[in-house]
């Protein structure tokens, strides 16, 4: 009889148990796919109720230079919260809760509208979700009030470029370049996107540039190079790729592209 009582207990304890399983992994499948799907399609900030909606992403829109009143006036521990609001939306963004990282921004940009950190924060979401155009909005709006600030015009030329506005990437870093022509980041993003942007005289300006500095970057060396041959100065090309296989002797693109120039000038 015991043991009767022993074995139903037993089931009773085994039924208990699957039926926790079930829920447990059940609880745990809803939790990943729906953090999954808010990765892959996430909902679009418009269409959701927020404190995102208040602020206008359009730069026609937005106010461009801020009040100088009381309410600009951060208090100390005003100072303090907006510091662990940054440090709060660091923490979701590696978690992917984005939209809450979002809504945290909004709701102190309410009260500081052109915190660098906040907006750089918030435009840093953006680019996650691939929403250019509002991460392009966001840094225009910054340069309007903070004027010279590179980290942002370098943000800004990495989204227009995404968006493949070239032209508008040039301007902002030939801008960058007059200010800090030592820049040799500036100069070498400049010489990139010259060359794929086929406008090889300034092209070669700028990996001539580069070069000064780094006579052996062999990158930049091919971007003189080819750019010397659309300029139709083969004779000044084939110096430039002999001078790659001095660096690199088994360069094969280097000596392929040689032999046709010297078949070429024969």
């Amino acid at each position: 009889m015991e043991n009767l009582l022993f074995i139903k207990f037993e089931i009773i304890i085994l039924i208990l148990s699957f039926f926790y399983i079930l829920y447990f992994s059940s609880a745990k499948i809803f939790q990943i796919y729906f953090k999954v799907k808010r990765v892959i399609n996430p909902e679009k900030i418009e269409n959701k109720k927020s404190a995102l909606n208040k602020v206008s992403l359009n730069l026609n829109d937005r106010e461009i230079e801020p009040k100088k009143s009381e309410e600009t006036k951060l208090t100390h521990e005003n100072k303090e919260k907006v510091t662990d609001i940054i440090k709060r939306v660091k923490i979701n963004v590696t978690k992917w809760y984005y939209d809450f990282a979002k809504n945290l921004i909004v709701e102190w940009l309410s009260i500081d509208k052109f915190n660098r950190e906040l907006n750089l924060e918030l435009a840093n979401i953006y680019e996650i979700e691939k929403k250019y155009l509002n991460a392009e909005y966001i840094y225009n709006d910054l340069l309007k009030v903070l004027k010279l600030d590179f980290e942002v015009m370098k943000k800004l030329w990495y989204v227009l470029a995404l968006q493949n506005k070239l032209e508008e990437s040039l301007d902002i870093y030939e801008v960058i370049h007059k200010k800090k022509m030592a820049d040799d980041e500036v100069i070498n993003i400049l010489s990139e996107l010259t060359f794929n942007m086929e406008d090889y005289k300034k092209a070669l300006k700028y990996a001539n540039l580069y070069l000064v500095s780094k006579p052996r970057d062999v990158d930049k060396l091919f971007i003189k190079a080819k750019s010397l041959e659309e300029l139709k100065k083969n004779t000044e090309a084939s110096q430039v790729y002999k001078r790659i296989l001095e660096l690199q002797p088994y360069n094969t693109r280097a000596k392929e592209i040689l032999k046709e120039i010297d078949v070429f000038q024969s």
